[in-house]
């Protein structure tokens, strides 16, 4: 027999054991957004080279970022891996930020996603993960740790699609964004763990 929890539940339990996380960790808004793409299909060791990389030539000032030459940018960034991709899409996520996301900030959240979406680069994680730390709405970020830890603790009977987890989770979502934050950064430390912890629990999602 399973112990049963609630996604509220296991935000505590997660907050107990792993403490504060305080995500995302940056030194300002250009190191995250260029984060959000740098990371895609590899892990922080190389984000984070290829991060250093950008602060060196431009101290993370927008302008200076889109000032560069393809080559120049793709150069700086090829730690990161993907780089001729990465630069098209680290290029079109600053030209947003500078042109765009002011006033998307006003938009409802389904319609600021789908512009999210439609950008070069910005599948369903980087939408929600930009949802959740740049725009402060609290979205569930249904990435690889998530998926890992929720068949783990027998959320669901088959192995769902990111879009049926975020869905089954948001139907009942009743985090603050800061709250939201802490839960999709605490999932990943705890998925770090490789942690057998919640072999006994079962989460329970209301409709399910």
């Amino acid at each position: 027999m399973y112990k049963q929890i609630t996604i509220y539940d296991l935000l505590e339990i997660l907050s107990k054991k792993l403490g504060p996380q305080n995500w995302w960790p940056a030194e300002n808004t250009e190191d995250m957004l260029s984060g959000m793409i740098l990371i895609q299909n590899t892990n922080w060791k190389n984000a984070d080279r290829s991060l250093a990389n950008l602060k060196q030539a431009t101290n993370f000032e927008t302008d200076r970022i889109l000032a560069l030459s393809t080559d120049e940018m793709e150069q700086l960034i090829q730690p990161s891996g993907f780089f001729h991709n990465k630069a098209i899409y680290l290029r079109s996520m600053l030209t947003a930020y500078r042109d765009n996301f002011d006033d998307w900030s006003k938009l409802s959240t389904p319609l600021l996603r789908k512009k999210l979406i439609a950008m070069k680069g910005v599948g369903n994680e980087t939408a929600d993960v930009l949802l959740l730390y740049y725009f402060h709405r609290p979205a569930f970020v249904a990435d690889n740790y998530s998926m890992k830890l929720f068949t783990k603790l027998h959320t669901f009977t088959t192995k769902p699609t990111y879009i049926q987890l975020k869905t089954a989770v948001e139907r009942d979502f009743k985090l603050e964004s800061k709250q939201a934050e802490e839960l999709h950064a605490l999932i990943d430390e705890f998925g770090k763990l490789k942690s057998d912890y919640f072999d006994d629990y079962q989460l329970k999602l209301p409709y399910l």
